[in-house]
C-alpha cells in the first residue's frame, strides 16, 4: 500500500513538473494560442478613391463630366448692375428749338447683366486626361453677356420740366415707350459688355468651373487635379 502511494506521488510530481515546464516555455516565448494572424487578402483603400485597378477598368473622366448632357447647363459666372438715363423732349413747335417752347422729362432704367458659360457645349474633345501628370484639363468657351434684365421697381420717371409756353405732361404712345426701352436696354448692354468686365468674367469662369468639377474628379481618383482653360 505504501509502495502504491509512493508511485502515485512520483507520477503527480512528474506531471506537475511537465505542466510547469509548459507554462515556463510559453512565458519565455510569448506564445499566445488565442491570438493568430489571419489574412483575408483585402488591401485597405482610401475611402475617397474608387480603386478599379484590379478589375482592369480605366475610368474615362470625360464620361463622368459630360454625363447629363440632355440638361441645359448655363453657369452664371458674373453679374453687373448699372443705370442709364434718357431725356425726353416735347417741343411745342417741332421745327423750333427754343427753351421756352419745349418741356423735358428724365427717365432712368436700372438693370442687371448676366455673363454665362455654356457647359452644355462641352464635348469629349473638351476634356483632356493626362495620366502621367495626373491632370484633367477642361476647355471652356469665354463667358458672354447672355441677357440684361430691367428691374421694373427701379424705373424712375422724373417730373416734367415745363417752360414758359410748354405746359402739361409729355404724352407718349406705346411705340414711344417701346423705342425708349429698346434704346436704354441697348445702352445697358454696351455699358456691361466691356473688355474689363469680360476679363473679370474669364477669371471667375476658370475658378468656378474648377470648383464644380474637381470634387467629381477627386471622388474617382484623388491623385488627379483639374485644370480649366479658355478656348
Amino acid at each position: 500500500m505504501k509502495n502504491k502511494q509512493k508511485r502515485l506521488n512520483i507520477i503527480a510530481g512528474v506531471l506537475a513538473a511537465l505542466l510547469m515546464a509548459v507554462v515556463l516555455w510559453g512565458v519565455l516565448l510569448g506564445s499566445n494560442p488565442l491570438h493568430t494572424q489571419i489574412s483575408d487578402g483585402v488591401e485597405p483603400v482610401d475611402l475617397d478613391t474608387i480603386d478599379l485597378r484590379s478589375s482592369g477598368v480605366e475610368v474615362n473622366f470625360s464620361d463622368v463630366i459630360l454625363s447629363g448632357q440632355n440638361e441645359t447647363r448655363k453657369l452664371i459666372v458674373s453679374t453687373q448692375t448699372g443705370t442709364v438715363a434718357a431725356k425726353l423732349t416735347d417741343r411745342l413747335i417741332r421745327q423750333l428749338d427754343f427753351d421756352f417752347l419745349k418741356k423735358t422729362q428724365n427717365v432712368s432704367y436700372t438693370g442687371t447683366g448676366y455673363f454665362v458659360v455654356d457647359l452644355d457645349n462641352l464635348t469629349a474633345a473638351s476634356v483632356i486626361q493626362d495620366r502621367d501628370n495626373k491632370t484633367v484639363t477642361i476647355r471652356i468657351g469665354h463667358p458672354y453677356l447672355q441677357t440684361v434684365e430691367i428691374d421694373p421697381n427701379r424705373i424712375i420717371i422724373d417730373e416734367v420740366e415745363e417752360s414758359l409756353l410748354a405746359r402739361g405732361d409729355i404724352k407718349l404712345s406705346v411705340a414711344d415707350y417701346t423705342a425708349i426701352e429698346r434704346d436704354l436696354r441697348s445702352r445697358l448692354e454696351e455699358k456691361f459688355d466691356t473688355a474689363s468686365n469680360g476679363q473679370a468674367a474669364d477669371a471667375l469662369a476658370v475658378k468656378m468651373v474648377r470648383e464644380i468639377y474637381e470634387p467629381v474628379v477627386k471622388a474617382i481618383d484623388r491623385r488627379y487635379s483639374v485644370v480649366v482653360e479658355l478656348r
